[in-house]
């Protein structure tokens, strides 16, 4: 054919120019002026307005043989002509063709030249095409009139050559011939569909229904921008801290039920009964031999202070608490300070004599508003109210979670715990928070669960959470990696001392290393009991008070955040007071002297053993929570056969590395199994925290970046700085870098207990969490599997 340019060779063919095959004439002219100069075209586009906008349309249609006048019926009848006019019709079309084409040519030096349309060529072609193809079949059903709705010739032709195509390629994909033999409906008569291009099933892995993010109702989408619609809950062994999302800090309610005894058994004595596993400190020796010792005392050196304040009681505390004491007074002479003679003495000549002071209770602006047991409705009482019940023999109250894990020593069975449980949130929604239980089902929720978990513990949560609850969706994640998203740190050492439970976990970007691991069951309430401990040796004045009442344990806890300081500058002889407030009785006032007591308390964290002879943790061996150790590791790496054989991590000695490791494999330290039966040091715990993190850089980038949050420690002055210098103290010989240790405090004043519930409510509006989120209907279909889909850690 005349006048196709270079390159263009076959640019009239619909594969190689789609555009011919539509109804825009006005693209087949600009396609076509490629090959002309830009002169002839300019001389093109001035004749073009003598001559109509509709007359390439009809001469288009007037060179098929069709009218414009007729309908799309008549058209395509036109077009579908009989099978017996083939030769005859192809015959006319090649004549009409190169008529056309020598017409175009002998009029392209004329001045009155007119444009060579090669639409006709087009249609030409596509008319015999098909013409062929009727040959091949009967009656094709794409060119049936009842099938194909009213519209131009030229889109039904275009719908039709793609039909053709993907047909082709779909047997070609097959490795079959391509032969028409089924007859396609009325949709795919008036729509193209595209071939099916199998997908390759090497790099294919089961994503569980995760393309849709998981939840969702109508819309797909849960939208958690606001915060408005997402509870998070971080529950813990003393306190469970619940709030929406966009809140800036969580409400906190005691983790306690006390539920109403069905027989009333009445009390043969006024002493409670000590719970399992808890030891009450011994019964001070009576005044007598107090002043024969106080008398000892005064008649000796500072030096001998220490032995002859000492009396009967657990040698291994005598022997630890002698021990620091003696390092106490070697601490203060190394940094000049001043150690007062005779203090431990006068601490207890001063508490020996002094004597309580009654308040009413219009004259004390903090007594407590005892509820009565006849006043209670229901038999479930929960939260703060459940610790002012005046007459608890009524009532017995448990906690149900102990220690990190589920109480085993209060519970029967996983449907007691979380009966409690279910009652105490539910309580906690309404009352601090308003939603009430028809409103749940609207809701999202975060939970927050410890580093070293029980997978039998989060599913039986998981499930109450979204079937007996009836939250609409879920949220799973670990402690230590939404300290990180709440501090805003990238990468850090958390350390969680909490009230009966402290782990230690490296988290780089929001991962928290399996390796790395560490809980151990001690906290702030072994701090109490030690603390208890020392203020009974020097004569406490408070001499009724017990560690089974709810009173008294809170009334000593709050000694404990006040008093409890590591400074040196704070070990003097001090005179405190507190407040007794017990049911049916005038508040009490004491006041009392303590002079080493707050400081020696908190070191308990350094000294198990202290902790052993107070508590004794419950055996987890043949419970229905499973086998849980006092000390829990991560995953930890395999025993080379030619490692030195290490020993248990001593108290305050270095931990025990091979003595020439190779220079291409990480240097780990792996405890022996006895230290899992016994509770771990703190400073031992970290160091073997960062020591199983990875690589040298990466430990020593944990050690710049420690963060203590939790209420056990975060608020005793002075106890970052004693950490500091304990753990470089055992800090691994193959670390010489590492020179200095930091301790991050927590950005923006925040409190370190509330930061792991911050950082679950910052997760819970991220974009990026819209994947973890497991919806009600999913939990039903597939049941615990969808956690192990949809969390960031490992399962």
């Amino acid at each position: 054919m005349s006048g196709l340019g270079k390159g263009r060779k076959y640019a009239w063919l619909p594969e190689s120019n789609p555009s011919a095959l539509s109804g825009d004439m006005a693209g087949l002219q600009r396609s076509d002026s490629g090959d002309k100069t830009p002169k002839a075209r300019r001389k093109g586009r001035g004749r073009g307005k003598d001559s109509k906008a509709g007359a390439p349309d009809e001469q288009h249609l007037d060179g098929l043989g069709i009218s414009t006048n007729d309908t799309s019926e008549a058209q395509i009848t036109s077009v579908a002509a009989p099978v017996e006019a083939n030769n005859a019709s192809n015959a006319s079309i090649n004549a009409d063709t190169t008529n056309a084409s020598t017409s175009n040519t002998n009029d392209t030096s004329g001045t009155t030249r007119k444009r060579r349309s090669r639409k006709d060529s087009v249609d030409d072609l596509v008319r015999s095409r098909f013409i062929n193809i009727n040959t091949q079949s009967e009656a094709s059903p794409l060119l049936r009139t009842d099938h194909i709705p009213q519209a131009s010739i030229t889109r039904n032709v275009r719908d039709a050559i793609t039909s053709e195509r993907s047909a082709a390629r779909t047997s070609r994909s097959n490795g079959e011939p391509h032969v028409r033999t089924e007859r396609l409906g009325p949709m795919e008569s008036m729509y193209s569909f595209p071939a099916f291009v199998p997908l390759s099933q090497r790099s294919v892995t089961s994503t569980m229904r995760r393309g849709d993010h998981g939840v969702g109702g109508p819309s797909g989408v849960f939208d958690t921008a606001s915060g408005e619609n997402v509870v998070v809950i971080h529950p813990g062994s003393r306190w469970l801290r619940i709030g929406r999302a966009s809140e800036a800090v969580p409400r906190e309610v005691p983790h306690v039920a006390a539920r109403r005894l069905r027989v009333h058994v009445p009390r043969v004595s006024d002493e409670p009964t000590a719970p399992v596993g808890l030891k009450e400190p011994p019964v001070p020796p009576p005044h007598s031999a107090t002043e024969r010792t106080a008398m000892d005392v005064d008649n000796s050196d500072s030096d001998s202070d220490t032995e002859a304040f000492a009396y009967a009681g657990d040698s291994s505390v005598d022997s630890t608490l002698s021990m620091l004491r003696t390092a106490l007074k070697q601490h203060q002479r190394h940094s000049k300070r001043k150690v007062p003679s005779n203090a431990y003495s006068q601490v207890i000549s001063y508490n020996r004599n002094t004597r309580a002071e009654s308040i009413h209770e219009h004259n004390d602006p903090y007594r407590v508003e005892w509820i009565d047991a006849s006043e209670v409705e229901g038999d479930c009482v929960t939260g703060e109210a459940a610790l002012r019940i005046a007459d608890d023999g009524q009532f017995v109250s448990r906690w149900p979670i102990r220690n990190g894990c589920f109480n085993i020593e209060e519970y029967a069975s996983i449907e007691d715990v979380l009966g409690d449980i279910e009652s105490i949130w539910t309580q906690a929604l309404d009352r601090e928070l308003g939603i009430q239980r028809t409103h749940i089902a609207q809701l999202g929720v975060v939970l927050v669960i410890p580093d070293i978990f029980n997978r039998t513990e989060v599913e039986a949560l998981a499930c109450m959470l979204l079937q007996r609850m009836g939250f609409a969706h879920l949220l799973v994640q670990q402690s230590s990696a939404l300290v990180t998203f709440g501090a805003g740190f990238s990468s850090a050492c958390v350390v969680d001392v909490g009230a009966q439970k402290t782990s230690i976990t490296c988290v780089e970007d929001g991962h928290c290393s399996p390796e790395s691991r560490v809980t151990t069951m001690y906290g702030g309430d072994d701090i109490t009991r030690f603390l208890y401990h020392l203020f009974v040796r020097s004569h406490f004045p408070y001499a009724n008070a017990r560690l089974s009442r709810s009173h008294d344990w809170m009334l000593l806890n709050d000694l404990r955040e006040r008093f409890c300081t590591v400074n040196l500058s704070d070990v003097n002889i001090r005179l405190h007071s507190f407040f007794v407030r017990t049911p049916n009785a005038n508040t009490l006032k004491y006041e009392f002297k303590a002079y080493d007591e707050p400081y020696q308390a908190p070191l308990c964290l350094f000294y198990p053993e202290i902790m052993d002879a107070y508590y004794e943790v419950p055996n987890y061996r043949e419970s229905f929570v499973g086998h849980v150790t006092p000390t829990r590791f991560g995953i930890l790496p395999t025993r080379a056969e030619s490692a030195v054989e290490p020993a248990i991590v001593p108290q305050t000695d270095a931990i025990d590395v091979p003595a020439d490791p190779p220079a291409n494999t990480p240097h780990t330290f792996v405890p022996d199994p006895q230290a899992q039966l016994m509770r771990m040091p703190l400073d031992a715990a970290i160091t073997h925290s960062i020591v199983h993190s990875g690589s040298i850089d990466r430990a020593r980038k944990m050690y710049a970046s420690i963060v203590i949050v939790g209420g056990g420690v975060a608020f005793i002055p002075g106890f970052d700085g004693l950490l500091s210098s304990r753990l470089l103290q055992i800090r691994p010989d193959y670390l010489p870098s590492v020179d200095r240790i930091d301790i991050v405090a927590p950005p923006r004043d925040l409190d370190p207990r509330v930061l792991a519930w911050k950082g679950g409510a910052v997760l819970s509006r991220l974009d990026t969490a819209r994947e973890m989120w497991v919806s009600q209907k999913e939990w039903a279909d597939f049941g615990s599997r969808m956690l192990r889909d949809r969390v960031l850690f490992q399962w």
